[in-house]
């Protein structure tokens, strides 16, 4: 083991010891109920994850493009252009032949994945250094594209189609950024004794989702409820809550004077965007930066013949056992 080696491998078992502890300090109920959720996304993604990527862009951007309104143009080709982008990133993540080229690149006799585990891990984490950075800033934006897009009162394109064509997204970018992972540190993503990695990065993109979807399909609710109101009304207040507390704020912020429905009703767009921007953000980044930290751990343990951490070693039994049980 080199230095580095030697140094990331202790922070590795302290990531997750760390995690195991949180595990156990977790209620048992709220521990059995995430875990039932949990396992219901992996059955989700065991089918559909892998085949996301070859329909999901086309699909998308006709969808987008059926707004016909040409005031909304402008967020509608914002969203097709991010789609774009999530297609040529879901094309260039699941391509190995990037990572070989880039150790080429720097005069490594690299010729195959299997040659990539030869290197030292220094080396594998040149090429994923700045991913979270990376995926934290994209996901940013294509939250709020399609926390936007949410608002469009168009029924093709209003907030259920935009949240289902977002999360679509999401899977597809959450299982890209697992295999580039794969790959960066010599596995390949095809290779079924790696589906519970990928299966566990697209997991947790849903698991994050549930939150977001719901904020933004009450913003675009309740913005769609007010239009053309002048007055409050109490039924208004209760079936819209979310913009009721932006009327609360408001008023806070106004010392106290009256909001009239329309500025509460402005504020559900920005608060469709910031939760977009802001759970995507997160949950892209978060992605990049388990699957460096599992990437690594397997990696060093194949290399130098380590016992795997303790709660990991317990996943992977669960997940061999699952698929045992399912014949796979």
């Amino acid at each position: 083991m080199s230095r580095y080696e030697r140094l990331r491998w202790d922070e590795l078992l302290s990531h997750w010891e760390r995690k195991a502890q949180r595990r156990q300090l977790m209620p048992t109920r709220m521990k059995a109920a995430l875990e039932t959720t949990a396992q219901a996304a992996k059955d989700s993604a065991s089918k559909a994850g892998r085949k996301v990527a070859g329909a999901t862009p086309q699909k998308v951007k006709e969808t987008a493009r059926s707004a016909v309104d040409a005031a909304l143009l402008p967020t509608v080709h914002g969203v097709v252009h991010v789609l774009e982008l999530v297609n040529d990133w879901v094309v260039e993540l699941t391509d190995p032949e990037a990572v070989l080229e880039h150790h080429r690149s720097k005069g490594r006799n690299i010729a195959t994945l299997e040659d990539v585990k030869t290197l030292d891990l220094e080396h594998l984490e040149e090429f994923t250094h700045g991913m979270v950075l990376r995926w934290r800033t994209l996901g940013a934006g294509q939250g709020a594209a399609f926390g936007a897009l949410a608002m469009i009162p168009v029924p093709v394109v209003g907030s259920l189609a935009a949240i289902t064509l977002d999360m679509v997204a999401m899977q597809a970018l959450s299982g890209a950024i697992a295999s580039r992972v794969c790959y960066a540190y010599g596995f390949d993503a095809a290779d079924p004794a790696m589906r519970h990695m990928i299966d566990r990065m697209v997991v947790r993109a849903y698991r994050n989702q549930a939150a977001k979807a719901g904020t933004v399909k009450n913003a675009a609710a309740a913005f769609d409820a007010a239009k053309g109101r002048v007055n409050w009304s109490k039924k208004l207040r209760e079936d819209h809550r979310l913009m009721a507390a932006v009327e609360k704020l408001m008023k806070h912020v106004g010392d106290g004077r009256r909001v009239p429905v329309r500025n509460a009703r402005m504020g559900m767009p920005v608060v469709a965007v910031f939760a977009g921007a802001g759970t995507n953000a997160h949950v892209l980044g978060d992605i990049a930066k388990q699957a460096r930290h599992y990437g690594a751990t397997m990696l060093l343990a194949e290399k130098y013949g380590l016992a795997l951490p303790p709660n990991l070693r317990q996943d992977l039994d669960a997940d061999e056992a699952t698929d045992a049980a399912d014949g796979r």
